[in-house]
């Protein structure tokens, strides 16, 4: 008895010394991946400041596309932590000397403790005042801009540290497509605001219509309000079609978002009315010859990407896209009888309504399965069973 005492307490013994030992173990474990995890921390990159400028209200929709994939595009990069800032200019729309002076001075006390790592400005019709701004807010930045248009560009006004990219309308290749989905058309009208930016883009339209002055007439509608443009398009004459420039301006000098003009105008016109901006299609035009505003927007973060996580901006040539593609709205070819045929090859058509076969095929395919396998399942009892 003694003896199972004596045996019992040495083997306690053992099993609490093990206990330690396993206690320690764990204990100098835990100690271990706390010093590493804090060293980790410690070696952690500080986080890259990207300032998003617009030129443009943060209403208009192409902004908005260009900023959900510049974010998405963004939110990608592992290597290093990114905090995002944003500010609305809204230039368009107030131009004034005053109002730059109350931007410069707001964005200089918002920014002067942490200026941004990296400048994106999204611009629209030209660099103006935003491109004597930024440098001198903040000199020692690399900028992106990416610009809608490509009126009047200079990016050398920023100095070295710039690049990014411009998108070029074509305003030639939207006529030559109303030429083939109307050969009867022999009259376009072309809307457009009074805004500078607006009569850029109205430069561009007059050098492009040289070619059709023997197939058609072409007036310009730059001198009337928005309740003016919309009751003359209720009664426009036969054989006519309407190309929506850009309005950011009335000829009363009422700011406006151009994609809500376009909207407006489209639903109200008794003729066609075709369009050069992907953000105008949905709003009631047949469509035209477009850029894809996802497209630009994501090469723009692209480029941002590369500036962030190491390549140098003067490694980085400024960009002219020219790729457009013939894109239309099913809705409007078919509420002006459009046939389809008469699409350009490759052509894009948004909005179709999806068949039954189309939206559900796959349900039906698996339906058809289980019938099929019960069918037989049943098909090989009765045979069994005969």
């Amino acid at each position: 008895m003694r003896r199972g005492l004596r045996f019992d307490a040495r083997s306690s013994k053992r099993n609490m010394r093990s206990f330690s030992f396993f206690v320690g173990r764990v204990l100098r474990a835990l100690f271990l991946f706390t010093a590493i995890s804090a060293a980790v921390a410690g070696e952690a990159p500080p986080a890259k400041r990207v300032l998003i400028i617009s030129t443009g209200s943060r209403l208009a929709p192409g902004f908005i596309i260009v900023d959900q994939q510049l974010l998405g595009i963004l939110g990608k990069i592992q290597s290093l932590p990114i905090e995002t800032y944003a500010e609305n200019l809204d230039l368009v729309r107030f131009p004034t000397e005053r109002y730059r002076l109350i931007f410069r001075d707001y964005l200089s006390a918002k920014y002067r403790e942490n200026p941004p790592d990296l400048v994106i400005l999204i611009y629209v019709g030209n660099l103006g005042t935003s491109g004597t701004l930024l440098p001198e807010l903040f000199p020692d930045t690399p900028i992106i801009v990416a610009g809608f248009t490509e009126e009047k560009l200079h990016p050398d006004q920023f100095g070295k540290k710039v690049s990014g990219l411009a998108q070029r309308l074509n305003p030639q290749a939207t006529l030559e497509l109303i030429t083939r989905l109307q050969p009867e058309v022999n009259r376009v009208v072309v809307v457009n605001g009074t805004a500078e930016v607006d009569r850029q883009v109205k430069e561009k339209i007059q050098d492009a219509v040289q070619p059709f002055k023997n197939k058609m007439k072409v007036e310009f509608w730059d001198n009337r309000t928005i309740d003016e443009l919309r009751e003359a398009v209720k009664v426009l004459p036969a054989h006519t079609a309407v190309l929506f420039g850009q309005m950011f301006r009335d000829s009363a000098g009422h700011a406006v978002i151009s994609s809500e003009v376009a909207r407006s105008l489209a639903q109200a016109a008794n003729a066609p009315m075709y369009i050069m901006t992907e953000t105008t299609l949905g709003s009631g035009a047949v469509g035209g010859s477009l850029a894809s505003i996802e497209a630009f927007g994501k090469r723009a973060g692209e480029l941002a990407r590369l500036v962030l996580t190491g390549t140098d901006i003067n490694l980085l040539p400024f960009e002219i896209r020219t790729d457009t593609a013939p894109i239309f709205d099913w809705r409007a070819l078919n509420r002006w009888g459009i046939p389809e045929s008469r699409l350009p090859p490759n052509s894009v058509i948004r909005f179709r309504p999806s068949s039954f076969w189309g939206e559900y095929r796959w349900y039906v395919l698996g339906l058809l399965i289980v019938i099929c396998l019960q069918t037989a399942m049943i098909a090989d009892l009765l045979s069994h069973r005969r």
